[in-house]
């Protein structure tokens, strides 16, 4: 009888360990999704980005997740999910065959990631093509020459850049969809020209920050092995690693290899990167609403008619011949009076509070290079986050890029057809 009662207490007690676990001590602190459009030209390098992110993978804890959907081109498989942990791919889920730039792909895909990997908080980084807010005012599939993110050749060939993009709008509504009353903590672009602040103020509900480039990147992205740990960072500065952490790779690896990161002649870029930059959105409204002001001050430039000065100004992209995305800090401070601009600034840091300034990148557009060696060579002047600003110079882009542009959330509080656009 005391050996029975002695076994009942013993038994109680475990009990009692088991009910007194916190529940929350077995939740996934973090799931990092990578959305992987590779089906295009950058199929080889999502080889090898797999390779680092499975290196990066040894340092994370069983609480951490990274998730990966991958659509390579000349797949002998169709796209699939897969959990990267301690050096490998495991749990591998086929997908059906899809377009990874079709929204409806993307928010199927990270709604399953969520229901399979649950956490308190989640990261998502686009990796692939894009163009920054640049939009078709065609539905998908679109066979726009270019459409702000994605690039999927549709036909599971790595010929060019791909047929099929999605526009930001819809890229957007697809997450909000897929998250329902979550949000991420970040959003990275491994992918062109995402850090624009059309694509950052329509992002702004679905992501604490937006991290990216407003310029070119490698085709090789993101150096995934150094980062991985990184993107699940918890404290304040974890954005600043990861924009650290890249940066730095690009100096050492121009420097390390002219023959491979150059422009025109090896070692060209030497001393140069990837301009990177976090944005945080909590505070995107108040710089919306500063950079509506300041747009009134000078209203006889920016209006239909007016003549804003871009001489020497940094800008990120050129698109058949047409160059757009200008530095917004350069734009603003060569044409605002020197107190406004001082003003408007001050809302700047706080949504923009880190980024790294690189006056030269990589890039395929030849007259983008010679352009480069006119660039103001003063740092503190670029805040690096691009900004479109319309001109009778786009008249004749298709869309009009002038009406186009107003298809952003971002134009509810700019409202460019106020200054007669």
């Amino acid at each position: 009888m005391k050996h029975y009662l002695i076994s009942i207490i013993l038994l109680t007690a475990l009990c009692a360990c088991h009910q007194n676990d916190d529940p929350e001590d077995r939740i996934s602190q973090r799931t990092v999704i990578v959305y992987m459009a590779a089906e295009n030209n950058l199929s080889s390098y999502a080889y090898d980005d797999l390779e680092e992110m499975k290196e990066g993978s040894r340092k994370l804890s069983d609480l951490q997740n990274l998730i990966v959907y991958v659509d390579r081109a000349n797949a002998t498989t169709t796209p699939y999910l897969a959990r990267v942990k301690d050096g490998a791919l495991v749990d591998t889920l086929y997908m059906p065959e899809g377009v990874a730039a079709d929204p409806s792909v993307l928010k199927n895909v990270v709604s399953k990631a969520k229901q399979l990997y649950p956490a308190k908080s989640y990261g998502l980084v686009l990796w692939g093509h894009g163009t920054g807010w640049i939009i078709s005012d065609s539905e998908y599939p679109s066979q726009a020459a270019s459409r702000a993110y994605g690039g999927s050749t549709g036909n599971n060939s790595s010929s060019g850049s791909g047929r099929y993009w999605m526009n930001i709008p819809k890229l957007n509504a697809a997450l909000v969809q897929a998250m329902g009353s979550d949000k991420f903590a970040f959003i990275l672009g491994d992918c062109c020209s995402f850090a624009c602040m059309e694509v950052a103020y329509e992002l702004r509900g679905l992501t604490d920050c937006v991290i990216g480039s407003p310029a070119e990147v490698p085709d090789a992205g993101a150096p995934f092995d150094l980062i991985v740990p990184t993107m699940f960072e918890t404290n304040d500065q974890y954005a600043q690693h990861i924009i650290d952490q890249y940066y730095e790779w690009y100096l050492a690896a121009i420097k390390a290899n002219p023959n491979v990161y150059y422009n025109r002649t090896p070692g060209d870029l030497e001393g140069y990167s990837v301009p990177l930059t976090a944005i945080v959105t909590s505070q995107i409204e108040t710089l919306a609403n500063a950079t509506s002001s300041i747009l009134n001050t000078i209203s006889d430039k920016v209006s239909k008619g007016g003549t804003l000065d871009f001489d020497n100004v940094v800008f990120y992209a050129i698109y058949s011949s047409y160059r757009y995305s200008y530095d917004m800090c350069q734009v603003l401070k060569k044409n605002a009076a020197a107190s406004d601009y001082e003003s408007w600034l001050s809302a700047y840091k706080q949504a923009v509070p880190y980024h790294r300034h690189s006056n030269k990148w990589m890039t395929n557009s030849s007259q983008l290079m010679t352009y480069m060696n006119n660039f103001s060579d003063d740092q503190e002047e670029c805040g690096d986050v691009s900004m479109f600003f319309p001109n009778n110079y786009y008249s004749n882009t298709n869309p009009n890029w002038n009406q186009a542009i107003q298809l952003f959330q971002w134009n509810n509080v700019i409202r460019w057809q106020q200054y007669g656009w």
